[in-house]
């Protein structure tokens, strides 16, 4: 059975009609998803970054349609250059590269250069929210999913990592509720980890990658996912900040109590990932993001009115977090 390096060269050969050994190949980006990212340090195959991935996932082979699909409609992806299926849920693409530089690697730079490269962000995420797309996207959020999230939580950072009782917090109606309330909302096309590494900067623009998770859901979930953003730990008056950001470009500010709701939402599956990562598949650095993903978490509690619905699990989370 081939390695994902020797795949992957054999695809490159075929597209540059030379000779490109599996040993030129550098593993850039690998993880829980089955997907490997590679690319041959050889000049002609400059340009040029080779993803193979297996059924680890079921959206790993949504990536080449959802690239397809996104560039048709003006958004900024990579271009899919060529692409191989393997069958059983395996497969392979060769895609434009972009380069090294995301928004995490910016994580240390003056606020005013972080803050530009955001707007670049911002203005390349919102049309993927205005899209109505034509190929088949994962399954949307709806309130089982939400379910899950929060249970994820549970299972993996309020029992694993903090010891205390799953059941607890996962027995709050409030919950429930708000899972009922945000499925039954407007749906949006939604990019799922919207993330800092999934933000590439290069030639001048914010272009998306890692897309494969696309599914209906709210915006909010998203712009969420970028203020309270545990890999770059912006401060209050920088989430403030990058908030009033996007409602400028946006042309609208988006609903207090469902930003709230979809940032809680959206933390709880970060930190349930990290825990999970961290523990489950001995990838310890993951653990070393939970303390600033709850200090985030902790910050959208505060958020909470205290006629909202949502006080108890507010409390609770203050309380024990």
């Amino acid at each position: 059975m081939q390695t994902p390096a020797q795949t992957l060269a054999q695809l490159m050969q075929q597209h540059l009609n030379c000779e490109v050994p599996a040993e030129s190949l550098q593993l850039i980006a690998t993880g829980a998803s089955g997907r490997s990212i590679m690319r041959s340090a050889l000049p002609q195959a400059d340009g040029i970054l080779g993803i193979y991935w297996t059924a680890a996932r079921a959206d790993n082979a949504s990536f080449v349609p959802a690239a397809r699909g996104l560039a048709a409609s003006g958004v900024q992806v990579p271009t899919i250059l060529d692409t191989a299926d393997y069958g059983e849920g395996c497969g392979a693409c060769l895609v434009q590269d972009l380069g090294s530089t995301d928004l995490l690697s910016l994580k240390e730079a003056p606020w005013p250069i972080r803050k530009a490269a955001y707007v670049k962000a911002f203005q390349a995420l919102i049309p993927l929210h205005r899209l109505r797309p034509d190929w088949e996207l994962q399954p949307a959020f709806d309130a089982a999913m939400y379910r899950w999230e929060q249970n994820y939580f549970a299972e993996h950072l309020v029992g694993r990592h903090l010891g205390k009782n799953v059941g607890e917090f996962s027995s709050f109606p409030a919950l429930q509720q708000m899972a009922e309330e945000l499925a039954s909302l407007p749906r949006v096309p939604v990019h799922r980890d919207c993330q800092s590494q999934n933000i590439m900067l290069h030639k001048g623009k914010a272009w998306l990658i890692d897309f494969q998770g696309m599914r209906y859901g709210r915006a909010e979930y998203d712009i969420a996912s970028l203020i309270y953003d545990p890999y770059m730990d912006f401060s209050e008056q920088e989430s403030a900040e990058l908030l009033e950001l996007y409602t400028e470009l946006n042309g609208a500010a988006p609903n207090a109590d469902i930003f709230t709701a979809c940032a809680m939402q959206r933390l709880m599956q970060a930190l349930g990932a990290f825990a999970n990562i961290g523990y489950n598949q001995q990838k310890e650095w993951y653990l070393g993001l939970i303390p600033t993903g709850l200090r985030k978490l902790r910050q959208v509690a505060e958020r909470v009115p205290s006629d909202s619905p949502l006080t108890d699990v507010a409390q609770w989370l203050l309380n024990v977090v």
